[in-house]
């Protein structure tokens, strides 16, 4: 296994995305490396959050409808409810019924290490702004 560093660039993206719940794009992400790396390049941060994705560390979320894919820090088991309307990106908890789901009988299935629910509609605050 190829041994890595852990670089400052890495830590500050990761800071940022520990501190945030707005699941940030690479841009916004970016901007906000900018304040505290001045010379820290878009393609740095993209380098970094793949490499961050790949570790397991942070999750990608890719949107169903195009746009940019959105990053998230948190590690606690959760998933995402996607509003159509506003675009807002909100963690939610996996349903109970989902946590203790199993593959014994799925033979095509080794192991599942992990199950990425996104949960796609309209939220509240889009609902009550829509007139009957």
């Amino acid at each position: 296994m190829k041994k890595t560093r852990n670089t400052r660039q890495r830590g500050v993206i990761l800071d940022i995305l520990k501190a945030s719940c707005e699941h940030p794009t690479a841009e916004t992400i970016y901007r906000e490396a900018r304040k505290v790396l001045p010379n820290i390049s878009l393609g740095t941060v993209y380098r970094n959050l793949n490499f961050l994705r790949d570790q397991g560390t942070v999750r990608e979320i890719r949107p169903s409808e195009g746009g940019s894919s959105r990053f998230d820090g948190e590690d606690s088991p959760h998933a995402h409810f996607h509003c159509v309307r506003c675009s807002a990106l909100l963690d939610i908890p996996i349903p109970q019924a989902l946590e203790s789901l199993r593959f014994e009988e799925e033979k095509r299935i080794s192991a599942v290490s992990l199950i990425d629910l996104h949960v796609i509609g309209s939220c509240s605050g889009c609902e009550e702004a829509t007139p009957n």
